[in-house]
């Protein structure tokens, strides 16, 4: 059995958490560089705003409606988060973090929703922000429960989809596109086959969405009829790590766009190595903006296969800027840069060859890891000084910095 845990509008949550006069007024957080809505009260939902737009096309309506916008505070929503998945790790041993703002855990079969109401008070109690649970065998019935309790009230936060009866009802009401793991560019391909809800699809023949779909779609068909399918690829890693932002101000030289991409390198090289990852390929994307009304208008991107099995920022550092310097044309105002990492593989699985016997974490990057832990901006040069974004609407590091801490009057 298992417990999906979610935080309600998370970064929006963690910014009325210590401003409750911003509750019940439309509320959104913009993305890195005050680009696009990245998350929404439920009072901006009202209004029509949607995940993912640009803050120009929303600015008037917010301001109209006396919204409040807040640049994205990550160092805010990620000390809320983990005070949140330590509450769950001392109640449930076996949970695992899936996001900043969800964690799913694995339980003995049983009666769950009375234990998971108390735990839901406890993290609003604690942290000030409203989480919804999902209990059912599988990940994918989970989802769909969590997603069930988030907006039927009468459930208070907690949906039971532990056997076919409770569960039968929500895949009848869930559009197949809702379905976690079929996404937009599935669901038509589905639709076109007559498959238009979550029951269609657990309905259908496995053998048929074997050959429709492959074992992804034979594989969801057997979560949604309670059949677990997710303990085995539990840890298999992930595909590729990418960094990238888009640009407030257009960059037109390659020496600021060099040091914006050093800086993104240097950010996917810590996630790497934070998940015992290395990298073999690695790619660099550069584009002007889609929203451009004129016809100048460029997007490019490249990749290179690298020497070897590596966690080294100083080597990725020198091959994109190297692929940046290919793709780089004058003329034009770019706004987005950004690196991928792929091929990745766990550290533990990587084999030295003749070329290159001593493949293997690096030591210095290392060092340089427990310092950032620790605190310390520590970097390279090559990233330079300033950087060409900003958040012109950043909250206060409520609970990370001593001179954001809020202050109480005895007055």
């Amino acid at each position: 059995m298992y417990l999906l845990f979610d935080c309600n509008n998370f970064f929006a949550s963690c910014e009325q958490v210590f401003r409750p006069d911003w509750r019940r007024r439309p509320l959104v957080v913009l993305s890195n560089n005050d680009g696009c809505v990245i998350s929404r009260s439920p009072e901006a939902k009202a209004m029509g705003i949607a995940m993912g737009e640009p803050y120009f096309k929303c600015k008037e309506r917010l301001a109209s409606a006396d919204a409040v916008v807040c640049s994205a505070n990550f160092s805010l929503y990620s000390d809320l988060s983990e005070r949140i998945m330590r509450i769950l790790e001392e109640s449930l041993p076996e949970t695992h973090q899936y996001s900043i703002d969800e964690a799913f855990a694995k339980v003995e079969a049983g009666h769950w929703a009375s234990f998971c109401r108390e735990l839901r008070k406890k993290i609003r109690r604690w942290t000030g922000v409203t989480v919804s649970v999902g209990i059912a065998p599988t990940k994918t019935l989970c989802k769909l429960a969590n997603e069930t309790a988030k907006h039927t009230p009468q459930m208070q936060g907690v949906c039971d989809l532990s056997t076919p009866e409770q569960w039968l009802p929500v895949l009848q009401a869930s559009p197949v596109e809702d379905v976690w793991g079929v996404g937009r560019k599935l669901a038509p391909r589905m639709h076109s086959l007559g498959i238009r809800t979550a029951a269609g699809l657990a309905e259908a023949p496995l053998t048929w969405l074997r050959k429709e779909f492959g074992v992804h779609g034979e594989r969801l068909a057997l979560e949604l009829r309670g059949v677990s399918c997710s303990d085995a690829d539990e840890h298999n890693v992930r595909g590729q790590v990418m960094v990238s932002r888009s640009l407030k101000e257009g960059i037109r030289d390659i020496a600021t766009l060099r040091e914006s991409l050093c800086r993104f390198v240097e950010k996917a090289g810590r996630i790497l190595r934070s998940e015992g990852l290395m990298a073999s390929q690695l790619f660099v994307i550069l584009r002007t903006s889609r929203f451009n009304e004129t016809d100048n208008l460029y997007s490019a991107h490249q990749g290179i296969e690298l020497p070897c099995y590596t966690d080294d920022t100083r080597v990725f550092t020198h091959y994109a800027t190297s692929l940046l310097e290919n793709i780089y044309r004058t003329g034009y105002e770019y706004k987005k840069v950004g690196v991928l990492l792929a091929g990745l593989e766990e550290v533990h699985l990587v084999q030295p060859t003749f070329e290159h016997p001593n493949v293997g974490p690096d030591k210095l990057m290392q060092v340089l890891d427990k310092l950032q832990q620790n605190g310390l901006n520590i970097g390279f040069a090559n990233r330079g000084k300033s950087t060409p974004w900003h958040k012109e609407f950043l909250s206060r590091c409520y609970t990370t910095c001593w001179d954001d801490i809020p202050e109480t009057s005895r007055d």
